[in-house]
């Protein structure tokens, strides 16, 4: 599927930052609290030629600025489902991290209840399987504190937003949805696994996300599992050698699956 929005093709859910027709293969980005779309445009340079990035956009950010914000999963999935349904003939790849890895899970769970196929490959980064959650309310907490505490847990907000008061305003609204989703979140019952294949990544030094704890995606598939860590802590894939680390982990997952 192609979206015809110059020139970065854009649709209300999914973004393209640099159209490869003769693609192959569509690798569809969730992106952690507080992000937009943006964060994984700088991957197009280093992803094999026959991959496609379309980074996922939520609601009130990039082009969907004037949308209000989700706080909670249920207000995601169901519209984003409609949106990937196109790319589903296709070989296709999600990938998440953090909220992304939790959002990429549970868009999984939703084209199952539909009936439909799953992703040929799941990539969950930096979380928890669901259902092992520890129980921070950090949205709940007046703005400085908020931004304090999220940087003493994660880390991750770009230095040119804590020294910009307006941008962190403009800010904080967005983090404190996401994390209301990612800290309300009530995994259902289910009565049987996916069975996609699945890739669990992370960073050895994430104190939230340790490698037993990614080991527990297992029982969330009943297809081939892996794990795989990089030093670092829970942003470890955020520039210079993580990153060049995580793509290399997904071209060669991609390559795979090209046979």
């Amino acid at each position: 599927m192609h979206y015809e929005h110059a020139p970065t093709r854009t649709h209300q859910w999914v973004t393209c930052p640099e159209p490869r027709p003769q693609a192959t293969v569509k690798l569809l980005c969730l992106p952690h609290a507080g992000a937009s779309p943006r964060s994984f445009f700088p991957w197009t340079a280093e992803l094999d030629a026959n991959i496609e990035l379309l980074p996922v956009c939520l609601a009130g950010r990039a082009n969907r600025m004037d949308e209000p914000l989700a706080t909670r999963v249920e207000d995601i999935t169901p519209s984003l489902a409609n949106a990937v349904l196109p790319l589903m003939d296709d070989t296709v790849v999600f990938f998440g991290h953090s909220l992304g890895a939790l959002l990429a899970f549970e868009l999984t769970l939703e084209l199952r209840r539909r009936g439909l196929r799953q992703p040929d490959l799941l990539v969950v980064s930096g979380r928890t399987t669901p259902g092992s959650e520890r129980a921070l309310k950090l949205h709940t907490l007046p703005d400085r504190l908020l931004v304090r505490e999220v940087q003493r847990i994660y880390g991750g907000i770009p230095r040119e937003v804590l020294v910009e008061p307006e941008l962190l305003q403009r800010t904080l609204p967005i983090l404190r949805a996401d994390l209301q989703i990612n800290e309300t979140y009530d995994p259902a019952l289910r009565s049987r696994p996916l069975s996609c294949p699945l890739l669990a990544v992370g960073g050895t030094e994430d104190p939230h996300v340790t490698g037993t704890e990614l080991g527990l995606w297992r029982r969330q598939t009943s297809g081939t599992f892996r794990t795989q860590q990089f030093r670092g802590g829970h942003f470890y894939m955020a520039e210079g050698e993580g990153r060049a680390w995580l793509l290399g982990q997904l071209n060669a997952a991609i390559r795979e699956l090209n046979g």
